[in-house]
């Protein structure tokens, strides 16, 4: 019988939708994996997203506060998925994944500029929501191909059939 040849496996079984970054104590740009992201329209678009944090400790250096959602390029994801395979889900944005970084102009977070889309985000806080911890935060800020985008450019969700008849989006 010819044994299997052991392979390390990413601590999920999913592929990434986007990179949190973050500032740690003495300003490295921190980024972790993410497997989900739900935009939440109104008055105050909201930002909501599963916090796999738990799963590597490196990530246990936010604090809470402000924080960036970054949509990284297909070419970006394979250095991400490569991270994933080793089991790492938190990583130094410039040191292990070589992406630049920039200051957002709201949140104080590093926005990573080969990223498709960031999105700026203040007050951040984790929740328990049963199932997997998520990070929630308030958006300030959008950017697409590197350029902002005009707030008056970006759709309220609550005013998108069928969402509109709901109360109290």
């Amino acid at each position: 019988m010819a044994e299997q040849p052991i392979a390390i496996k990413a601590p999920i079984a999913w592929l990434p939708a986007g990179l949190i970054s973050w500032y740690a104590p003495g300003g490295a740009a921190l980024a972790l994996v993410t497997s989900w992201i739900a935009l939440v329209g109104g008055r105050t678009p909201r930002i909501r997203t599963v916090w796999h944090g738990g799963r590597d400790p490196l990530s246990r250096v936010w604090m809470g506060g402000d924080f960036v959602m970054n949509i990284p390029y297909e070419s970006c994801l394979a250095k991400v998925r490569e991270a994933m395979s080793q089991g790492r889900l938190c990583l130094n944005s410039e040191a292990e994944l070589g992406l630049t970084r920039a200051a957002g102009a709201v949140a104080v977070a590093p926005r990573l500029l080969e990223c498709a889309v960031q999105i700026e985000c203040v007050s951040g806080k984790l929740v328990d929501a049963g199932f997997d911890t998520e990070l929630c935060g308030d958006v300030v800020r959008v950017y697409r191909g590197g350029a902002m985008v005009d707030p008056a450019d970006i759709p309220d969700l609550c005013d998108m059939l069928p969402l509109s008849p709901l109360p109290g989006c």
